[in-house]
């Protein structure tokens, strides 16, 4: 199955820090989505919005409405859970105070997990959010497990500091469920390939800005943006392309000729 992982919309009304247009990166992104093969899901995990306003969430809600094909959303850190439930109350919510999901996808599963902390700009995987995953993990099926603060290093010391707390927990959790394939973050606004837990996990790009890879105080900047396509066949494989948002011209090779020119 073909699932698209876009993450940190940071959606706002004016433009971000002064210089970063979200919307128009977010059309972009969604301009080249939508003109590829059409994807069985498309995941957004976390930083839907800028500031958890309910005005930023009817952004996303028309730009997402005359999309022809599924999606899901996690929050991030910048979202607020009770406005993203009542702008979105149709996506399955877990009970309670997360806004966990849990995604059936043919022969394997989505667990989409919150890892919000209320005012905080860093993640964690509490009680709570592994008793949700106790109850919701497949048994049987293969599962891929979505959260918005990854629980590995990334090799920025700003955003480490601000990564997903007890990844031990999480990781104890996952040696008791071997069915759960990879992991799939946003938060980094950069592709990071890692493990966890001896799974593999990935973070996606933002379409809007990234974070500069660079020592130092923690930056942005303007570099392209973009998003990952996952193929995944349960049980079987997973592999992740990185897609620029910005579409470039397609040059067909011609074919040889006999004389092998």
């Amino acid at each position: 199955m073909r699932i698209v992982q876009l993450s940190d919309l940071h959606l706002t009304e004016h433009a971000l820090y002064g210089t970063v247009d979200t919307q128009a990166a977010f059309d972009t992104a969604l301009c080249r989505v939508s003109a590829g093969p059409p994807p069985d899901l498309l995941l957004i995990t976390g930083d839907l919005v800028g500031n958890g306003r309910r005005e930023e969430y009817a952004l996303l809600r028309r730009r997402l409405a005359i999309l022809p094909f599924p999606y899901a959303l996690l929050p991030g850190n910048h979202d607020d859970r009770a406005a993203l439930r009542a702008a979105f109350p149709e996506q399955a919510w877990s009970a309670g105070g997360l806004c966990c999901q849990r995604i059936d996808l043919g022969q394997g599963a989505l667990l989409l997990l919150d890892t919000l902390v209320p005012g905080r700009e860093w993640g964690e995987v509490a009680a709570a959010q592994l008793d949700w995953l106790e109850e919701n993990c497949p048994a049987q099926a293969p599962a891929l497990l979505a959260m918005h603060h990854p629980p590995f290093a990334v090799g920025i010391a700003g955003m480490d500091a601000i990564a997903c707390r007890n990844g031990p927990g999480l990781a104890c959790w996952l040696a008791r469920h071997e069915g759960v394939e990879g992991l799939l973050c946003g938060h980094v606004h950069r592709f990071v390939s890692s493990s966890f837990a001896g799974r593999p996990a990935r973070t996606a790009p933002s379409p809007a800005h990234q974070i500069a890879l660079q020592d130092g105080p923690l930056a942005y900047t303007l570099e392209p943006g973009g998003y990952l396509l996952h193929e995944w066949s349960p049980g079987e494989h997973w592999l992740s392309h990185y897609v620029p948002a910005e579409m470039a011209p397609v040059h067909v090779y011609r074919a040889h000729s006999a004389n092998g020119d």
